[in-house]
């Protein structure tokens, strides 16, 4: 019984999952006289976001292919056919294929790992978190496509090279975000499971600095570690991502033209690595709520962000036996300092 119901239920997720699709089209259907045929691309994205959410990866990419053969076929010129007027829509469709794949797939991690933890709580807070951090991408990735379908607006091929540049970019920034989320939920339930290997500071510093190397540009990176420094026995992929978001997180709070200062000392049982940076800093009130997640400094406001970044990284620190602290001077910058046992 628990089958034929479990089976049901799949069914049922596919269909509505259709439904959703054909009630978009309608709408598009009802209104493409008034408003232009790509407006109607960010309900689609909406609707792949709430299937993924609501069901899971199969619905949300049942979805996705609906929604870009619909779009084709009812709503773009010449109607009623899956070919194109013009050439430039195939990389278009095909950019917003790539794209509801990606949402559905990412929405539906965090789905399937929120349904893990078995945690009310978590499961609204993460999304909370979603609905209000993929605005942003969804918005920009939407305008991207919107201007390349836009026959008015006569893109020349740099143009459309750098939007559909940016489309890539926010898919990867909905990467990121969903990553992180997915590595909060591995923090708050202990899921953490670390292997250690004797790593090397110097290779572990260097494939974070790979990693950032777009947003560094020209910056200074300062790194200082004393000789004859000692291996240090931790999981490589997971103290990556702690030191990769101590650093992004320099980088993020002080100046273009400021440097990022890394020292490393050791004496005979510890290892302590001082990320500094020369920015804003954090006020008084901000530094006793800095590692919790969600939370972010009230200054400055420019500056984007899911308030998870400290908060893994002290998880995962935490995992390793470790600790991360912080000093900071308001308008002085900040001094993440990480203690990691030798063995």
């Amino acid at each position: 019984m628990k089958n034929i119901s479990a089976r049901k239920c799949t069914i049922n997720a596919y269909l509505i999952s259709c439904l959703l699709v054909l009630l978009t089209t309608l709408f598009g259907e009802l209104f493409k006289k008034r408003l232009e045929p790509t407006n109607i691309v960010m309900f689609y994205l909406l609707v792949i976001v709430l299937v993924a959410i609501r069901w899971g990866k199969g619905p949300a990419i049942v979805s996705a292919v609906l929604s870009v053969l619909a779009f084709d076929f009812f709503l773009v010129p010449p109607y009623l056919t899956l070919s194109v007027s013009d050439i430039e829509y195939f990389f278009t469709f095909a950019a917003f294929l790539v794209v509801g794949l990606v949402v559905s797939t990412f929405a539906s991690r965090v789905r399937e790992q929120t349904i893990q933890q078995q945690t009310e709580k978590l499961y609204s807070v993460l999304l909370s978190s979603i609905s209000h951090d993929l605005k942003t991408p969804l918005v920009s990735i939407t305008g991207a496509l919107t201007a390349l379908l836009d026959k008015k607006s006569n893109l020349d091929e740099q143009r459309k090279n750098e939007l559909l540049q940016t489309a890539c970019e926010e898919s990867n920034r909905l990467n990121r975000i969903v990553n992180n989320l997915l590595d909060m939920t591995r923090v708050e339930s202990g899921g953490l499971r670390i292997s250690k290997k004797p790593c090397d500071l110097r290779d572990l510093i260097g494939a974070v600095l790979e990693q950032l190397k777009d947003k560094i540009g020209s910056r200074e990176i300062k790194i200082s570690i004393s000789g004859g420094f000692p291996e240090i026995s931790l999981d490589f992929p997971f103290i990556l991502k702690a030191f990769f978001n101590l650093i992004d997180n320099a980088l993020k709070y002080s100046a273009g033209d400021s440097a990022v200062e890394i020292d490393a000392t050791f004496d005979q049982t510890k290892a302590r690595i001082k990320i500094q940076d020369h920015g804003c800093g954090i006020a008084q009130e901000d530094l006793k709520r800095i590692f919790e997640k969600f939370y972010r400094a009230q200054q400055p406001q420019n500056v984007s962000g899911t308030g998870l970044g400290l908060c893994i990284a002290k998880g995962i620190i935490e995992a390793h036996g470790g600790t991360v602290s912080v000093e900071s001077e308001p308008g002085r910058g900040s001094i993440f300092t990480v203690e990691l046992g030798l063995r």
